[in-house]
């Protein structure tokens, strides 16, 4: 069953060399110094700032450690929404004295990033319609317009628009151009004198590859990134199930939503994201389990766990190994 999500999943997403600026690997690592650990935090879901990397030593990033604990479990005595924004907010502010917010961002931005990034009424209208139809309200494994915080391990962050327009600007630049199902319809207008959809056509094509050629850093366009997403578990080369495990907290249009165990799988099969053997993970086949996720996040490399906070347009993970 699983060659076969494999096979007709709506998004699978075939890419080389390109995909590297695309999903993040950001990491925490022990510095040569053994009392002090290196930690590169990055914002995700918005453009135009840079990582930020700092030097903890072990009691601060302990105390760190700490702090999240202590979030998590306010996060667990709120009923709403509403209730938990305060409390993410507080979490910019410490994170900040950690120096753990996005190069160039301030606090205050950082708070809206992490609390409100899809409060414009006419996106939320624009969006609904697709969110209804990969979230099942009534489905107890999914919520959606949610907050969120996480700490798990096999999690990767993509960016589902730069992957597509680094396929179309490689196969476009090796003038593979029968590979594009863009081209094909284009053509296939020319040939039935629709020229008015042939243009339209057209001018999408020129957008996604200037997209491209841009490196996807179009921020005065495009400065919220709608289609980046996390992935949670995935399957290795041999097509053995390997689980996340940990924690993903959300609250939200579905009420509060937490996910918890060795056994978490984003289940968001129509997306599933292949990443290139060049990099050294056990999951080349991976599950999203978040889409529209804006915040901020970091990776341990030591424990590989991902922490996030932020927000997310729709969260499905399930328990069950993928199928």
């Amino acid at each position: 069953m699983i060659r076969k999500c494999f096979a007709i999943g709506i998004i699978l997403l075939f890419v080389g060399v390109t995909i590297a600026p695309t999903i993040n690997f950001q990491v925490v690592k022990a510095s040569q110094d053994d009392d002090l650990v290196e930690v590169t935090a990055q914002a995700c879901g918005i453009q135009g700032y840079g990582d930020t990397t700092v030097k903890l030593t072990r009691e601060q990033y302990q105390d760190l450690e700490q702090y999240l604990v202590e979030f998590r479990a306010r996060l667990n005595q709120t009923s709403t929404r509403d209730e938990a924004v305060p409390i993410f907010k507080d979490a910019v502010v410490e994170l900040d004295k950690y120096g753990l917010l996005p190069r160039g961002m301030s606090v205050q931005h950082a708070q809206k990033l992490v609390t409100t990034s899809y409060q414009n009424r006419l996106v939320y209208k624009f969006l609904e319609k697709g969110v209804k139809k990969i979230s099942d309200g009534s489905n107890n494994n999914t919520n959606s317009y949610c907050l969120i915080f996480g700490n798990t391990d096999t999690t990767y962050s993509f960016n589902l628009l730069k992957i597509i327009s680094s396929r179309v600007l490689t196969l476009s630049l090796e003038e593979e151009y029968e590979q594009l199902i863009i081209c094909r319809y284009y053509l296939w207008a020319k040939e039935h004198n629709l020229t008015i959809l042939a243009n339209m056509i057209y001018l999408l094509y020129t957008s996604i590859m200037l997209y491209g050629l841009s490196g996807g850093y179009l921020s005065a366009i495009f400065p919220l990134d709608l289609f980046s997403g996390l992935t949670l578990g995935g399957v290795s080369n041999d097509w053995d199930a390997i689980p996340a495990k940990g924690f993903v907290f959300t609250i939200g249009k579905n009420g509060l939503q937490n996910y918890l165990g060795n056994s978490l799988y984003g289940n968001f099969t129509d997306f599933l994201v292949w990443i290139p053997p060049i990099y050294p993970i056990k999951t080349p086949i991976t599950a999203t389990g978040i889409i529209g996720f804006t915040g901020i996040s970091f990776i341990n490399l030591l424990t590989r766990r991902m922490t996030y906070i932020g927000s997310a347009l729709s969260v499905n993970i399930i328990s069950d190994p993928l199928s």
